[in-house]
């Protein structure tokens, strides 16, 4: 998805990054300043001064381009720091997709509990990160901003590398530790709602290995359905009935529609299998003219007591989204906070005083607290309310005294 700055105009980093990376990143790899100035270099002097000129108006551009506030002050000066590397093109090290099928894990999926146990059975993928830090430190003094240390701009790059493994990485784990135990080399279908382009990309990249890396028991069947345009393209070449082979343990299939309508043609006619857990990346259930749409998936999803993940992008939007889904009565299994969350957080432009990253909250919920048919309680259970606020331990009671209120009784 295109980047843009608050005022319209197209996102510096991509825009300084797209344009110098045939001079900085020949050959699709980001060398150092040494490689390609001077006098064995491949490009003149006139070269070498409009780079350092674009890195002064690009920066320029930068510093305009945050709101200080002193409630997200950590925050804004590691996106600072982020933006500034985002500039360099081919941050992302080339070798990446090819090297996470390859990496496995090495602690049980219970056991990985944050970015830094991930990382640590990553070390690889790190060794990558600090080649590619050493170049980019090479670059610095073009910037013209304080030096950081090599070890900042690593940190920054795990940062870039956490947002665009957050989408697989979360996936993994929600289907690892809220699906019922099976034996060992049974497939989980997971039905992968809404999706878009990020989606998509996962798909293209092999991102979705990690997927695959949380659930090594188990073969992992990706159902993926949405009417926008990148799902649509999948859907050409892996429809229902004749699911792609990605992976020797994970088959692959779209469909372009929403997903009742999909329910209605597919599983209720027993072509597709219910799926063991559905997902949804940043739904918007928030955002006017949206939650319309998601409504009649939303009701299907608890009457057939499926187990559902939403992920969303800030605190705000995660407390509009329960607002929304407490009207269904929503049994929640968990919500808060997302361990798996991006660590490449940015300022929202219509309000300084909130960060966003992708997947900062998760919200997983399975049926409903009150029986609609027959208007009574239904009893949570203690793994419904493991891992809530203790608000949510009332909340069963609260649902049933507001359908009584509505209902008239």
């Amino acid at each position: 998805m295109a980047k843009f700055s608050p005022d319209g105009g197209k996102y510096p980093p991509t825009e300084f990054s797209q344009k110098y990376t045939s001079v900085m990143a020949p050959n699709e790899k980001l060398v150092s300043p040494k490689d390609i100035f001077g006098e064995s270099g491949v490009f003149d002097k006139d070269v070498e001064e409009k780079t350092r000129q674009a890195f002064k108006q690009t920066m320029k551009k930068l510093d305009k381009l945050n709101v200080p506030t002193s409630k997200c002050k950590e925050d804004l000066e590691r996106e600072k720091l982020d933006q500034i590397i985002e500039c360099f093109p081919h941050t992302m090290p080339k070798e990446l997709p090819l090297l996470l099928p390859k990496i496995k894990w090495t602690k049980p999926v219970l056991e990985v509990e944050t970015w830094d146990i991930w990382w640590g059975m990553h070390e690889k993928i790190l060794k990558l990160l600090r080649k590619q830090a050493k170049h980019i430190h090479n670059w610095w003094e073009f910037t013209g901003k304080p030096d950081p240390g090599v070890e900042a701009i690593v940190d920054c790059l795990k940062r870039l590398v956490s947002s665009v493994l957050t989408h697989p990485v979360t996936i993994g784990r929600m289907v690892a530790l809220h699906t019922k135990k099976r034996k060992k080399n049974h497939p989980k279908s997971v039905h992968l709602v809404g999706t878009d382009r990020p989606e998509a990309t996962m798909i293209y990249a092999g991102f979705f290995h990690e997927i695959l890396a949380a659930n090594s028991a188990h073969p992992i069947k990706l159902t993926l359905v949405s009417p926008d345009q990148a799902n649509a393209t999948l859907a050409k070449d892996c429809g229902p009935s004749s699911p792609m082979l990605i992976d020797q343990r994970c088959k692959l299939t779209a469909w372009s529609g929403l997903y009742h309508d999909f329910w209605d043609s597919y599983i209720e006619t027993q072509q597709v299998e219910k799926p063991d857990i559905v997902v949804g990346i940043h739904p918007g259930l928030h955002a006017d003219g949206v939650y319309e749409f998601w409504e009649p998936t939303l009701d299907l999803l608890l009457d057939h007591n499926i187990t559902t993940v939403f992920t969303v992008l800030d605190r705000k939007e995660y407390s509009q989204s329960l607002k929304q889904l407490d009207r269904l009565f929503c049994k929640y299994i968990f919500k808060g906070k997302n361990a798996f969350g991006s660590k490449h957080v940015k300022q929202t432009p219509h309000d300084p005083d909130l960060m966003w990253s992708s997947n900062q909250y998760v919200i997983v919920f399975k049926g409903r607290t009150v029986d609609l048919k027959t208007l009574t309680l239904i009893e949570p259970s203690p793994a419904d309310t493991m891992g809530n606020d203790e608000e949510d331990l009332d909340q069963a009671e609260e649902d049933f005294e507001r359908l009584l209120q509505e209902s008239g009784e």
